[in-house]
Formats: C-alpha cells, sequence, structure tokens
C-alpha cells in the first residue's frame, strides 16, 4: 500500500493507470491499477515503492526483516 501522497503522485500522472480504491482503503492509500494498460516498468516502480514503504515501517516497528531473494523471513524455517 502507497501513503496517501505517494498514490496522489501516481494518479497525476497516470490517471489511467492508477486510481484510488473507494472508501477508506484509498484514502488510506490503497490504489487499482489497470494491468490492461499499464506497461510492466511502470507496475514494478509501483511495487518498489509501496515495498520500499513496508520495509522502513518494519524496521521502524522492530519487525524481522523478508529476504529479498527467498521471500522469507529471516531466521524462520519452513516445516517440511
Amino acid at each position: 500500500m502507497l501513503t496517501p501522497e505517494q498514490q496522489a503522485v501516481f494518479v497525476e500522472e497516470l490517471p489511467g493507470v492508477f486510481r484510488p480504491v473507494r472508501g477508506g482503503w484509498g484514502r488510506n492509500g490503497a490504489t487499482h491499477v489497470r494491468l490492461a494498460v499499464a506497461s510492466e516498468d511502470v507496475v514494478a516502480g509501483a511495487l518498489r515503492t509501496a515495498w520500499q514503504l513496508r520495509v522502513q515501517k518494519n524496521a521502524k516497528a522492530g519487525k524481522p526483516r523478508v529476504s529479498k531473494e527467498r521471500g522469507m523471513t529471516k531466521n524462520v524455517r519452513r516445516k517440511r
């Protein structure tokens, strides 16, 4: 999820691709992406922006980091 300010930038720059989700979720940064008209680079950039925000929030909260390569929380083993 983006911040409301980040969402506003995406919507302003590419209104045919991005739009806020209706209601409270949208006011908090949840954003629709029209994949049929979005380029791969645009979607990757939006996802990267949201991911970086999540990483920053996790660091502030002291939550475990997620490995980029494996997509798993470090120091956590999968059950077999």
